[in-house]
């Protein structure tokens, strides 16, 4: 960077998701980094996270990365895919200088703060970061030790716990990774995909037992898919195999910073995905359980009208021999037409007693 001549910029290119690929997405990366550890760019004092830096600050450092870099807000022609690129580009790029200041915070505090044990030590000047000013890490050593601050440390350490580490990317992005499976295989990678392949090692085994557990889990639920048993998308099939036990809804696995399936377009948070997830295979759950009920019930009825034929042709079979034994034949009796004519009489003797009851009440008029 140092070497570079004035007006010079670094071309990147972006995957259609607004994630950076090809030979300079890390020298970007090294550069969103440098520019928050510029006090001037991102003060330590009295600010306790991203975004409480003045928009000022903000405005200065998207500057200096355009002047060194070419992130493709001149390739289209129509304004409105310009405006809409311009807007995506910088949100990745204050995202990740929201990242970096985390993790320079997180190391400071690593490196200086949880080496000592009291304040006394660690205000030492044999103690502290040569390159940060003496006021700046007086505050960050109060703000430390803060009740408020211990908390949240507490529930990010119980957060990190259920992260599946181990992933085989390196420092590779994960969009870089589907970028590089992409030309590999000539076919653009799902989540899943992805996933599969940063947590296995080149020997094809899981790195950790949670990753196994976790494919394993995957593998299932794709199988129960394609036998039609669920209809789980490939997102919500991924927030159902996450450790239920992570509360924080961001994902190394997708980038710099963005919500877990972001990769693959916008989708909803991880516990959203989850719990629809759950109330998918509830619904498929029960809808099996109604389906094996009416088979049941279907098979009652069908064995109870076997029980009826059986009991007709039992009663016809007596009949037969009983007719036959007085000398008659069942055949020859139409039950039907004789049916027919006991109506028929039976409506006759009505409208008789009718006409009868209509003569009665005229002669007492």
């Amino acid at each position: 960077m140092a070497k570079m001549r004035p007006g010079e910029k670094l071309k990147v290119d972006f995957n259609m998701n607004g994630q950076p690929i090809g030979d300079h997405r890390a020298t970007l990366a090294n550069y969103c980094g440098a520019l928050v550890k510029d006090p001037l760019n991102a003060p330590l004092y009295k600010v306790e996270q991203f975004s409480q830096i003045p928009q000022e600050n903000k405005d200065k450092m998207w500057q200096l990365v355009l002047d060194k870099f070419d992130i493709g807000l001149d390739d289209d022609q129509e304004e409105e895919e310009r405006k809409k690129k311009y807007m995506q580009r910088r949100k990745f790029i204050m995202e990740s200088l929201n990242k970096k200041y985390r993790n320079f915070r997180a190391r400071l505090k690593s490196d200086y703060y949880d080496t000592e044990e009291t304040d006394e030590d660690r205000l030492k000047e044999e103690n502290m970061p040569n390159f940060v000013d003496k006021k700046d890490w007086e505050w960050l050593v109060k703000y430390f030790g803060s009740e408020e601050f211990q908390k949240k440390s507490q529930r990010n350490i119980k957060n990190r716990s259920c992260l599946d580490a181990g992933h085989t990317a390196g420092s590779k992005s994960f969009a870089q990774k589907a970028e590089d499976m992409y030309k590999r295989d000539k076919v653009m990678p799902g989540l899943l995909d992805v996933y599969e392949e940063t947590h296995l090692t080149s020997d094809k085994l899981p790195v950790t037992q949670m990753a196994s557990d976790a494919l394993n889990e995957m593998k299932r639920l794709l199988e129960q898919r394609k036998a039609g048993e669920i209809s789980l998308t490939d997102e919500e099939i991924y927030a159902k195999i996450k450790p239920k036990g992570k509360r924080n809804t961001r994902d190394r696995h997708t980038g710099v910073s963005p919500s877990i399936t972001s990769l693959f377009g916008g989708f909803s948070e991880c516990e959203k995905l989850r719990k629809e997830a759950d109330k998918a295979m509830n619904e498929a759950a029960e809808a099996k359980k109604e389906a094996i009920s009416a088979n049941e019930q279907n098979k009652i009825l069908t064995e109870k009208l076997k029980d009826v034929e059986r009991e007709n042709k039992v009663t016809r079979h007596f009949l037969e021999k009983f007719l036959n034994t007085i000398g008659y034949n069942l055949s020859d009796f139409n039950m039907d037409e004789d049916f027919e004519e006991s109506n028929e009489e039976y409506d006759n003797e009505e409208d008789k007693d009718e006409e009868e009851i209509s003569g009665n009440d005229r002669r007492l008029e």
